[in-house]
């Protein structure tokens, strides 16, 4: 065993360890390499269509287990279940990549309602906002957004929105946070 001494001090260590986890996660504005992203999933939707899924496999192996494949009928259904077990499994992935995306101080919401591409400058939103289908401004302590819509107010008076089923308010921080870390970039 070496006869050196320790050197730092472990109370300095464990106070600038301690400093470091309680800064904010969001303090550095995402780049081009690593952009960062606020998922908007919906857990219902992505659970009801994996039930779908899981049917349509579950048909396809009831229909080989009783024999039924020689049935021009069967093979059929069998055929289209799986065409729709394969499209269920798109919707999926689409599902679990639904996501608001931030780097170099743009903005990616997504398509709007006419399928034209929502970019822009994170440093151009004055507020974000919930709204409901009717256009009324949604309460900010509200715990679940059903059918709203996020709003991105611009300075230019332009709004951006995006539709969503359903949001936490947990995701709504997230996506505030992520706003306001973007807004701090400089070319």
């Amino acid at each position: 065993m070496s006869n050196k001494k320790h050197k730092g001090d472990h109370g300095q260590r464990a106070e600038r360890r301690a400093a470091e986890k309680n800064q904010p996660v969001l303090k550095n504005p995402a780049s081009a390499e690593h952009p960062r992203r606020v998922f908007l999933r919906n857990w219902v939707y992505i659970w009801a269509t994996l039930g779908v899924v899981i049917a349509c496999i579950a048909v396809i192996t009831l229909v080989g287990v009783l024999g039924w494949w020689e049935n021009v009928f069967a093979s059929i259904v069998t055929i289209l279940v799986g065409a729709f077990g394969c499209m269920c499994l798109y919707d999926l992935a689409l599902l679990f990549t639904a996501c608001v995306t931030f780097g170099e101080g743009m903005v990616n919401a997504g398509k709007d309602e006419n399928g034209h591409q929502m970019i822009f400058h994170a440093a151009s939103v004055v507020r974000p906002e919930m709204r409901d289908k009717n256009d009324r401004v949604l309460p900010e302590d509200a715990p679940v957004y059903k059918n709203a819509q996020i709003v991105f107010i611009m300075e230019s008076g332009r709004v951006n929105r995006r539709a969503v089923s359903r949001l936490t308010a947990k995701q709504y921080a997230r996506l505030k946070a992520a706003l306001e870390a973007e807004k701090g970039y400089h070319a």
